[in-house]
């Protein structure tokens, strides 16, 4: 019986060591899908329809969010990971963590000040970045920060935490390679550090993927809005851009209940 246990925990290491590798690797699929849909073609600052709905739902949606949980559901079968350490929580918890998430979004807006703040720019701006922000969260501090606290934990809690905790702030500046300019630019880059520190902040103390996401989002607003070289493209309705915020939500909430709860509660 010993050694059927022992066997058993060995499998279940070797399983989780696979999912980190995995995590990585989806990492960089990420990434350089980012690139060919994004980045190369200068989206940002050149949007069409057809190339946004390409890049959120192939890189963002399939890739960074259905992809990232396909990932995360192996970790939890072998139990290097509960849904609590990946932000997964309860409903209560969970709205709390988002109403604290919206205040200190709001507070932000209202230190750093961006040039315009309409309405309609806000919503706009909001709506665009989140499903962006969706992807990031989950591949850079959900899969790949925690897979990498996972494999820390020898150095004792607080340790693994700092290991997760530097790992997802850089791999997120480093994503940005893939991005539009002025996104990839090594300055942009290192800048993007301060707000990936926040987010490792917001995340590793609150264990919270939804508010974590919302957190980040009101950062990467403010940096998209005064960033943009024509600020008129978001100062109208978008319908399709408010469509595909709808899917990137969907595809979370869908990938959360579908493939790491039901992961979970099968183990």
């Amino acid at each position: 019986m010993d050694n059927t246990i022992a066997l058993s925990d060995k499998e279940a290491t070797s399983h989780a060591k696979t999912a980190v590798l995995w995590s990585v690797a989806l990492y960089l699929i990420w990434t350089f899908a980012t690139y060919l849909l994004e980045g190369r073609i200068n989206l940002l600052q050149q949007p069409t329809v057809v190339g946004r709905f390409s890049y959120v739902l192939i890189a963002n949606v399939l890739i960074g969010t259905i992809g990232a949980f396909w990932v995360l559901q192996f970790r939890l079968s072998s139990q290097a990971a509960r849904l609590a350490q990946l932000g997964l929580q309860s409903g209560r918890r969970t709205m709390l963590t988002i109403l604290a998430a919206v205040l200190m979004g709001m507070a932000y807006l209202l230190i750093v000040r961006p040039a315009s703040l309409t309405p309609l720019l806000v919503l706009n701006g909001f709506a665009q970045v989140l499903t962006v922000s969706i992807a990031e969260v989950v591949v850079c501090w959900a899969a790949v920060g925690t897979s990498l606290e996972w494999l820390a934990q020898s150095k004792g809690k607080l340790g693994s935490v700092l290991v997760g905790f530097v790992a997802a702030t850089t791999l997120f500046s480093l994503y940005h390679l893939g991005h539009s300019a002025p996104f990839n630019q090594v300055n942009m880059m290192l800048f993007l550090l301060v707000p990936g520190v926040l987010t490792s902040l917001f995340y590793f103390i609150s264990r919270e993927i939804y508010a974590t996401i919302i957190f980040h989002n009101f950062q990467g607003m403010v940096g998209v809005i005064g960033n943009l070289t024509n600020p008129d493209i978001l100062n109208r309705p978008l319908y399709p851009l408010y469509f595909l915020m709808f899917l990137a939500v969907l595809a979370l909430i869908g990938a959360d209940l579908l493939l790491a709860r039901r992961a979970s509660a099968q183990n």
